[in-house]
């Protein structure tokens, strides 16, 4: 369930279940028809290579067919499920897909963006889509309507000094969505406070973790039921999940 805020034609404020209200650039057409043109390349360079090798090594016209229509036609939903609803031209273009609720993107939500794409991008040269776009004001087209899904534009991050990564296992499902929302600074402080623990015994001095936990709480408006450390080392998962 999810309540909107507000929006323009270029922001939109999300109030997620957590009631975490969350703001976002909507990513513009401009972006969008950017992102789906590097992908045209992406396809042209492809169909090169393929037919490049028909003629040197395969010469089966019916695996040949099979080799250029069934990757093409998979890109979008293959590549937005596995990359956190990106493909090759929304990550050059810093661009992404999220639920309008706050949450994790689902395989169903991907599925259903991509079923309405003969619709939304085939159909009258993409003007349908483009024509949502422009009447919706909050970056949906017909597939991310009915998907419950939008597009925004990331915002550009400052490199950390050290990054911080944390092995996530492939089935890893995130425990607390609004992480991804999280400052690189507040992020660095959890590291620092996680390692200080790991070298220190927590219970002679808990006031610097239960401070920084009070502090994640009030901010991200949850209450977990993990041991401090435990929550920290979650949040840190969490965030490297959505931001990998």
């Amino acid at each position: 369930m999810f309540v909107m805020g507000s929006y323009s034609m270029d922001h939109l404020e999300i109030n997620t279940s957590q009631n975490v209200v969350i703001e976002h650039d909507v990513a513009s057409i401009g972006d969008r028809m950017l992102a789906q043109l590097i992908d045209y390349c992406v396809f042209f360079g492809y169909f090169l290579i393929v037919v490049l090798l028909d003629t040197l090594l395969l010469g089966n016209i019916t695996f040949v067919n099979i080799l250029l229509c069934l990757p093409v036609l998979f890109y979008d939903l293959f590549f937005e499920y596995f990359y956190n609803g990106q493909n090759l031209g929304k990550k050059v273009v810093r661009i992404k897909v999220i639920r309008m609720d706050g949450a994790p993107a689902t395989f169903g939500n991907y599925l259903i963006r991509w079923l309405f794409r003969i619709v939304d991008n085939v159909l009258v040269w993409g003007a349908v889509s483009v024509i949502t776009i422009i009447i919706n004001g909050k970056g949906q087209r017909l597939g991310d309507i009915a998907a419950g899904t939008t597009v925004i534009r990331l915002t550009k991050k400052s490199k950390l000094a050290t990054p911080i990564f944390v092995n996530i296992p492939d089935d890893y499902k995130p425990v607390y969505p609004t992480a991804q929302y999280l400052t690189e600074k507040e992020i660095e402080i959890i590291n620092d406070v996680l390692q200080y623990y790991r070298k220190n015994k927590y219970f002679n001095n808990p006031q610097y973790g239960d401070r920084t936990r009070d502090a994640l709480e009030k901010k991200m408006k949850i209450k977990p039921q993990q041991f401090t450390l435990d929550f920290f080392q979650t949040i840190l998962m969490d965030y490297n999940y959505f931001n990998k």
